[in-house]
């Protein structure tokens, strides 16, 4: 195992990398105010896929691994179906509100929508890869994505003149197509067999995959609305404002670009440790995970004052100038979000779904309200960012603290031939 772990993290850093190579790219073909725009787009497509349809990866990566490997679970299609309609009707329902941040762009709109339809063979591949233990294969799958981004961006830089955001915004939809379905359906008509011994995986529900869904909604939400509330909220003349702060948040995001995938990849380990009767060694554990937070935070400000502006101006052009202290929130905000993101994955490896969904519903609360009372566009956006990361961050410390596992019965390792 540890050597297929070992890619999924070698790729998911490749990735990461890739994926700032994308987006500097698309800052650097774009006038400024249409890749403010562009990064309200990719915000919500993140927030519209890894919210919406990420519950689906946790899940099945659950049950299928409590089940010793094999297929889905039954009710995963119906399950897909339902978030999927869910999904495109609210995007149709919050398209005047969603207008303005896109700059009006009907091309971004649709876009999205097409976000909504391909993102759940997305997630079902994943959650299917990760819970028969296919390490390996995810972390390819992943590297193929942003791989594909990157030379769907290149292609339109080159064949498209002038591009705008729209053209830019598809080739999200084109790369998850490329990268995620030809393997989906291969497995479709090669279903993986189960472990030797291994029961069937238990039934996806829909009530646990619900609390999933408002807790990952509301984690997307408050990962990703900040750009969309900097461009959905600038003045007139403050176009260049909330592009610059788009470019620092992808910046200071990047730590996250590798966390995120990760997160599905460690549930496995989490779930086994959760179920454990002894409580000590898991709380001198979480004590450890916050420390190391709490040193990187205090370092990622520094870091992120001092050569945060810099950087951006490198990566994204001398256009974007930002201010040193907002990318110094921002950095802390960024750092305390990976701490977040073990944490919470830890109280859904342990069963608690519905606690998941009020820690990150508590994020939310408290960002719209810091950002409701700070002035300032973009420091607004920072502020909420990171104070709502934190209070977060405390709600599923305190679940994880006051947790008490039920006695279950010990999973079969995962084998059989997926791949």
């Amino acid at each position: 195992m540890a050597p297929a772990l070992s890619w999924v993290a070698l790729s998911v850093v490749l990735s990461g990398v890739l994926t700032y190579g994308y987006l500097a790219l698309v800052a650097r073909s774009l006038p400024a105010d249409e890749y403010g725009w562009f990064g309200a787009y990719w915000s919500l497509a993140l927030v519209v896929g890894l919210g919406a349809f990420l519950p689906i990866e946790l899940e099945v990566t659950r049950l299928v691994h409590l089940g010793g490997g094999g297929g889905l679970p039954r009710g995963a299609g119906p399950a897909c179906a339902v978030l999927t309609a869910a999904s495109l009707a609210a995007v149709l329902l919050a398209a005047p509100l969603l207008l303005p941040a896109l700059g009006g762009s009907l091309g971004l709109l649709l876009a999205l929508g097409a976000v909504c339809v391909v993102s759940a063979g997305q997630f079902l591949l994943r959650g299917l890869l990760l819970g028969n233990g296919r390490y390996g294969s995810h972390g390819t799958v992943l590297l193929a994505d942003a791989a594909a981004r990157v030379a769907c961006a290149a292609a339109v830089a080159a064949l498209v003149q002038p591009a705008d955001a729209a053209a830019f915004g598809w080739t999200l939809v084109a790369a998850l197509v490329l990268a995620h379905l030809p393997l989906l359906g291969w497995l479709a008509l090669r279903p993986p067999r189960a472990a030797a011994g291994g029961a069937a995986p238990e039934r996806l529900r829909l009530p646990p995959l619900g609390h999933l869904a408002v807790g990952t909604l509301c984690a997307q939400a408050l990962l990703n609305a900040a750009p969309v509330l900097v461009t959905g909220t600038a003045g007139p003349g403050e176009g260049a404002t909330a592009a610059a702060f788009v470019a620092a948040f992808t910046l200071v995001r990047l730590p996250l670009f590798v966390a995120v995938p990760l997160q599905s990849a460690l549930l496995p380990t989490l779930t086994d440790v959760t179920a454990r009767p002894e409580s000590g060694p898991r709380r001198r554990l979480l004590v450890r995970l916050l420390a190391a937070v709490a040193a990187l935070a205090a370092v990622g400000g520094v870091l992120g004052a001092l050569a945060g502006p810099p950087l951006v101006a490198l990566l994204f052009g001398e256009r974007y100038a930002v201010a040193a202290g907002i990318v110094a929130v921002l950095a802390v905000g960024s750092v305390l979000h990976v701490g977040l993101l073990v944490c919470s994955q830890g109280v859904v490896a342990a069963g608690r779904h519905r606690d998941s969904a009020l820690a990150w519903g508590a994020g939310l609360a408290v960002a719209a309200g810091v950002a409701a009372l700070v002035p300032g566009t973009a420091t607004r956006g920072a502020w909420a960012f990171t104070a709502g990361t934190a209070a977060a961050l405390a709600w599923c410390t305190v679940t994880l603290l006051r947790h008490r596992p039920q006695p279950v019965p010990v999973p079969i390792p995962p084998g059989g031939g997926l791949l």
